[in-house]
């Protein structure tokens, strides 16, 4: 049984990643475009004495939606930071009890701020409210897409827990530590060589 438990997460997950990825392609190129609309409206202003109204208000829910979307895959990769000073001085079991702790305490955090934000958005969308701009955003629009990431977030978050925990009861430490653990230098050593053999190969093709 656990061991099906674990392959219906194994797939759960790799949805969870797919979707996660294809936001980061999304937001990656709404951001490439709101940047070549930054540039426009600096040589409009320069040159033609005009600029776009509300570029600033947009930037702010673009920022705030791509945002979203990447901490999930951030989490994913295990990119974000952690303090170490205690994992670091423990066994292998105290270990994976404060990697498990640590992903609790994430989806606590995260989840409390889910929580607020459908608040948020069922007001919006109660009172249709608007921005006081001079676009005039109909604010449950961009809040939807940004409520929308941070439950990917929490989603995918409470998945890589269950997974690492049912890992962690099949006697199976080095695919929790995958999961949620914290990254060796190693594997921060190998990132790095890939990244900068990366760029050295694109800078010889150009």
């Amino acid at each position: 049984m656990t061991a099906s438990l674990a392959r219906g997460l194994d797939r759960l997950l790799a949805g969870l990643r797919t979707l996660s990825s294809a936001g980061i392609w999304i937001g990656g190129g709404g951001l490439l475009v709101f940047s070549f609309a930054v540039l426009v409206e600096v040589l409009m202003r320069r040159f033609m004495n005009h600029s776009f109204a509300g570029l600033d208000e947009l930037g702010g829910y673009m920022l705030a939606i791509v945002g979203a979307i990447a901490f999930t895959e951030t989490l994913l990769h295990r990119g974000h930071i952690r303090i170490d000073v205690i994992h670091a001085r423990v066994g292998r079991r105290l270990q994976s009890a404060l990697d498990v702790l640590a992903m609790l305490g994430v989806i606590v955090f995260f989840g409390t701020m889910l929580f607020y934000a459908q608040h948020l958005l069922g007001r919006s969308i109660g009172l249709q409210s608007r921005s006081i701009s001079s676009l005039s955003v109909i604010l449950w629009v961009p809040q939807s897409i940004w409520f929308a990431g941070i439950a990917l977030f929490v989603v995918t978050a409470m998945t890589l827990l269950a997974r690492a925990i049912v890992a962690l009861l099949l006697g199976d430490r080095a695919t929790a530590v995958a999961l949620i653990g914290l990254r060796s230098a190693e594997e921060e050593l190998a990132e790095e060589v890939e990244l900068t053999a990366n760029a050295l190969g694109e800078e010889h093709r150009t």
